[in-house]
């Protein structure tokens, strides 16, 4: 990436200064996603390794399955059905009477199925930095020894305006209507329908704004990129592209626990963040279950034809 698009700052007044830095350039308003570690792409939990496997080689080959690459040679991976997995926490949340007020679609249902861990496309992104700030430092484990470490955690910032207007998307609602998106697509009656064919097909991930539902999207201000069925990252995409619409803020692991006492000053922690462990976790564990034995099956039935 060009050093205009990378920052790495070591104080929290630095992170601070960046921001406006960035906020003045940009005539958005920007998201903001933490993540641990530089070895990490910016993948929703569907995708990542114990759930998505390449299946096929590049000239559609059936392959012992393996954990998927970031390659693009064509390759066909397998993952679970989301919309069979949520069926499966929707039963619960129904089941233990914990459905929220509000009446929901089904893109709303997973939005708020992300936040209690169930596997989905979705990639959660936030409107508050500080909350971006906090899931990139938050659960990393140092050694007595931190200056030794070779790793930096990131906060990347997105203008979800600029690259919905990248991703050259045409929407259908339902009454028949197309437009081009340039701006996040809210998730609503009139959007449902084009997303779950959206999630069908190879398209580039956008960006959506789902309700409020529940204290942690509240809390998180939580916003989401929507994945399709092509499970390539976006910062895997070639720095020309990445400049259009990305930043990263680098965050060296010797700063972690100088941030970490920052944000706790701010009341910035699992506890204010996530709330309380609830029966919503279990559900969202439960259709996680489920969808680990549709992979399960997916992945011997292929074993299977390759050793008959």
């Amino acid at each position: 990436m060009n050093n205009n698009r990378d920052y790495t700052v070591t104080t929290i007044e630095e992170y601070v200064d960046v921001l406006k830095t960035i906020q003045s350039i940009e005539q958005n308003p920007l998201w903001y996603r933490g993540q641990m570690t530089s070895f990490w792409h910016l993948d929703p939990t569907l995708f990542r390794d114990n759930l998505c496997y390449e299946t096929t080689d590049h000239y559609g080959t059936l392959i012992i399955p393996k954990s998927r690459t970031h390659r693009e040679c064509g390759q066909e991976v397998s993952f679970p059905n989301q919309f069979t997995m949520l069926k499966v926490f929707k039963d619960e949340v129904i089941k233990n009477n914990l459905e929220p007020a509000c009446k929901m679609n089904d893109m709303e249902w997973l939005c708020f199925a992300q936040h209690y861990g169930m596997p989905t496309s979705l990639l959660d992104w936030t409107e508050d930095p500080m909350v971006g700030l906090f899931f990139a430092i938050n659960g990393i484990q140092l050694p007595i020894n931190e200056s030794n470490i070779d790793d930096e955690a990131r906060v990347y910032i997105i203008n979800p305006y600029v690259y919905n207007g990248y991703c050259n998307c045409i929407v259908k609602s339902n009454n028949g209507e197309s437009k081009r998106l340039t701006e996040p697509l809210p998730v609503c009656d009139s959007t449902n329908k084009f997303l779950i064919d959206y999630s069908r097909n190879d398209y580039l991930p956008i960006c959506i704004k789902s309700k409020k539902l529940g204290y942690r999207m509240c809390r998180q201000s939580g916003n989401f990129m929507f994945y399709s069925s092509q499970i390539k990252p976006i910062d895997t995409y070639s720095s020309t592209e990445i400049n259009k619409f990305m930043y990263t803020i680098h965050i060296p692991y010797s700063e972690v626990s100088y941030f970490s006492s920052c944000l706790n000053v701010l009341n910035l922690n699992n506890s204010s963040i996530y709330g309380e462990t609830t029966e919503l976790d279990i559900a969202g564990n439960t259709a996680k279950e489920s969808g680990e034995r549709q992979i399960y099956k997916i992945l011997e039935t292929i074993k299977a034809s390759i050793n008959s």
